[in-house]
């Protein structure tokens, strides 16, 4: 009975983990842990947990070369 307790609190401790690192503490359960860090209201880049930041650093960064292989592209021809 112990066993099988401790592998279900460290599975439930591991689901809240990836919960929170995906979605960021505002958006985890509804932002019910946002409450204990504080009530104020963050921006919508503030909400997002580090991958999704980090993935939309990417976005940009792949727009801009794509805007500057076409000016480039544009004055060769």
């Amino acid at each position: 009975m112990g066993k099988t307790f401790g592998i279900l609190m460290i599975v439930g401790l591991v689901w809240v983990g990836l919960e929170v690192y995906t979605e960021g503490t505002h958006g985890a359960f509804g932002g019910i842990f946002a409450s204990f860090i504080g009530a104020e209201a963050p921006s919508e880049e503030e909400t997002l947990s580090t991958p999704r930041r980090a993935g939309r650093a990417m976005q940009r960064a792949h727009e801009e070369r794509g805007e500057r292989f076409d000016r480039v592209y544009d004055q060769a021809q």
